[in-house]
């Protein structure tokens, strides 16, 4: 097939840690024979080639400037739940540019389907794209679109004409399926879980362990690490509570956050106050090599996802990642993680927000290596088996047939 994708955020370059998936998914199904076209804004720090075997990519300008792109990317929204204000403004702008691009790629050539991530705000792009061309649309949602859209009368009603026009939709979780049906979308609804590489956390012994000493962690040290944007949906402050609770307990415990953000400040604060900044490690924004090195050179890794402001994680590829790498997951009750996540089968779940109960996860699988190493294979050869990307490129494979077939 001749795939168009429309997304609003993709790694910028070799490395970049944005929206990573979504490259993911690209090149599985470029490797399964198809021929992909990625439109998407432009970026300033954009590195990519325009073609790359069968991947071809298409960025379209929005901006008068160059050095000034806002749009997608991460940076949308504010604090990973509120669209900025400063961007409604921009929006027809981006979406009559997007359409424009779309429509001179589709016309280049035959195509076969449009594929658009994000329901808000690449739903219209998409489908007013294939509406001229008479194409079939899929749409995936992941995530934050969704909440956006619940949250948002006028937005509602953009993503229900989108469903409207779209042959499939898919998500990566059950709860994600069916807050999308209560927002209008119609049968099918297809869900397509994320998938992880497990070869990419094969990290060397020796680059492992120079990463603990450059963090300062010593043999008998046992490290807990939080992986993801530093914003409150992620709950590391509940982290950091749970850390200092079980630290008190077992002084050899440490913990180290991998990445940044608006919250960044608050967690820093909450460090200091609880006194465990000689246990805790801010270690700034990582790229994807060297996320794969934090998640081999930690015993556990947390993923403390909550609710907030309406917003909830769909399916946190950290998760998924950690999982791949062979580490244990202490994951929360929301979303879609205890669709990952199974109870002392791949991994330990606790309810949202309640350090308490983290801390004491953290403590029993601290305190067990069999356990942790248990869990961590356990959690691994799932990966491998169910959830390669190969896989998930498979499936979306057939989504997109049964999309084509339909009439």
């Amino acid at each position: 097939m001749r795939i168009l994708v429309v997304t609003s955020s993709y790694p910028r370059y070799e490395g970049d840690a944005t929206a990573p998936f979504v490259e993911s998914i690209v090149r599985s199904l470029v490797a399964r024979g198809h021929e992909l076209h990625v439109v998407l804004p432009q970026h300033r720090e954009w590195r990519r080639p325009v073609e790359d075997g069968d991947l071809h990519y298409h960025p379209f300008r929005y901006s008068p400037s160059s050095g000034w792109t806002p749009w997608g990317f991460s940076n949308a929204l504010e604090g990973g739940e509120r669209i900025r204000k400063s961007l409604y403004a921009l929006a027809p702008v981006v979406v009559a540019s997007a359409v424009r691009t779309a429509s001179r790629v589709l016309a280049r050539s035959e195509f076969d389907l449009v594929h658009a991530h994000w329901v808000v705000p690449n739903g219209p792009i998409g489908a007013l794209a294939v509406r001229r061309h008479e194409l079939p649309l899929v749409l995936s949602l992941h995530g934050s679109d969704v909440a956006v859209s619940e949250r948002s009368r006028s937005i509602a009603r953009v993503t229900e004409w989108s469903f409207n026009r779209s042959r499939a939709v898919t998500a990566p979780s059950a709860d994600l399926i069916e807050r999308a049906r209560r927002l209008g979308a119609r049968e099918p609804l297809e869900r397509v879980p994320y998938g992880a590489d497990v070869a990419a956390f094969d990290v060397a012994a020796d680059d492992v362990a120079a990463l603990r000493r450059r963090l300062g962690f010593a043999d008998e040290h046992v490290v807990v690490a939080g992986v993801g944007r530093l914003i409150q949906l992620k709950g590391f402050e509940y982290l950091v509570d749970a850390h200092a609770r079980a630290v008190a307990e077992l002084p050899s415990l440490r913990l180290v956050l991998v990445g940044d953000g608006d919250a960044r400040a608050g967690i820093e604060a909450r460090v200091r106050e609880l006194g465990v900044s000689k246990t805790v490690v801010l270690a700034g924004s990582a790229d994807r090599t060297e996320i794969a090195a934090f998640m081999a050179a930690a015993d556990v890794v947390a993923v403390p996802s909550i609710r907030h402001g309406g917003y909830v994680d769909g399916l946190p590829n950290v998760a998924l990642e950690a999982m791949a790498a062979g580490t244990p997951v202490v994951g929360s009750r929301v979303g879609g993680i205890p669709e990952l996540v199974r109870d002392g089968e791949n991994g330990l779940l606790v309810p949202e927000k309640d350090a308490a109960a983290l801390a004491a996860a953290l403590l029993a699988l601290a305190g067990d290596p069999a356990l942790r190493r248990r869990l961590g294979q356990a959690g691994r050869a799932e990966i491998q088996a169910e959830r390669s990307w190969d896989a998930v490129g498979a499936r979306f494979e057939e989504v997109f047939e049964r999309a084509r077939a339909q009439r």
